[in-house]
């Protein structure tokens, strides 16, 4: 029931947005030229943002379950260390917030406390999460399970190996974000190069002079459409903060889904400057 609601939900801020682009194009934009872009980047965002941040949550939900998780198996390994049997360590340890994945603790203790084994309890909640990095962990310790090893070494064992690659991604995203401020530079020296053209370069083409015939008669000025560059340069603009977007994202998250609010940022504010700042036309020639 929830996926239903949530599903109608992005449904109904897609066709609102849709409708904002429409009217904006064959009312607003006939009327008020001038506040055509502002209607299309208010309608993008009603159709874009609402959904992506109910798609966006669920991944910061899912990392910090990952983050979570390796919180849970260092403290079910001191429980165990201590001298507590599983269903005691669980039942301990479910007493402390894990924030997202308390619930997910609470079921795994209730599960074992009720005879179902610790290693089908920890299946079903891999299964749940779909995380890779926790998917991995489970199985290495239903494996361990299996043969007969001792759990706790096992535990401390998966949980040293998550706070290190946890800790190579932090110092990861400490050193790229240099890198992040230059790839944001980078995209607006790009807009503002496509202004210039727009502003400067493009209305001298409709200004040539005409040139006789053959026959000696004047042919009609040849211009060059300032529409076509118009539409060829929103379009560089959002194939270039599309994929910018992703490449900030994949360097400074290491995730291509964590690049798409660059994206959405990217898109959004090129296009809004470019279109606003490309309204003034100057010819050079």
């Amino acid at each position: 029931m929830e996926i239903s609601k949530t599903f109608v939900f992005e449904l109904l801020f897609i066709c609102a947005g849709t409708a904002i682009l429409l009217l904006n194009f064959f009312v607003i934009g006939n009327i008020f030229p001038f506040i055509m872009p502002l209607f299309n980047v208010l309608g993008a965002l009603v159709a874009i943002v609402p959904p992506f941040l109910i798609f966006y949550g669920r991944y910061r939900v899912s990392k910090e379950i990952e983050e979570q998780f390796i919180i849970f198996i260092t403290d079910l390994t001191e429980s165990i260390d201590s001298g507590m049997t599983l269903p005691i360590a669980l039942k301990h340890i479910g007493k402390k917030d894990f924030r997202s994945m308390s619930p997910f603790v609470h079921e795994i203790a209730s599960k074992v406390e009720w005879g179902i084994p610790f290693e089908k309890a920890l299946k079903i909640f891999s299964e749940k999460v779909k995380s890779t990095p926790i998917r991995r962990s489970v199985s290495t310790i239903i494996e361990t399970y299996k043969v007969g090893g001792k759990i706790s070494d096992t535990l401390r064992a998966i949980g040293q190996s998550l706070i290190e690659i946890n800790k190579i991604r932090q110092e990861r995203s400490a050193s790229v974000q240099s890198q992040l401020v230059t790839s944001y530079l980078i995209f607006f020296v790009f807009i503002f190069i496509l202004v210039v053209l727009k502003t400067f370069l493009i209305p001298s083409f409709g200004t040539m002079q005409t040139t006789p015939s053959l026959l000696g008669e004047e042919q009609a000025p040849v211009s060059t459409p300032a529409e076509m560059y118009n539409q060829a340069f929103v379009n560089f603009i959002i194939v270039q903060g599309f994929f910018a977007g992703l490449a900030t994202g994949k360097m400074a998250e290491g995730s291509i889904v964590a690049g798409l609010k660059h994206s959405i940022v990217l898109i959004v504010v090129g296009y809004t400057i470019f279109s606003l700042l490309g309204q003034i036309q100057i010819s050079i020639f």
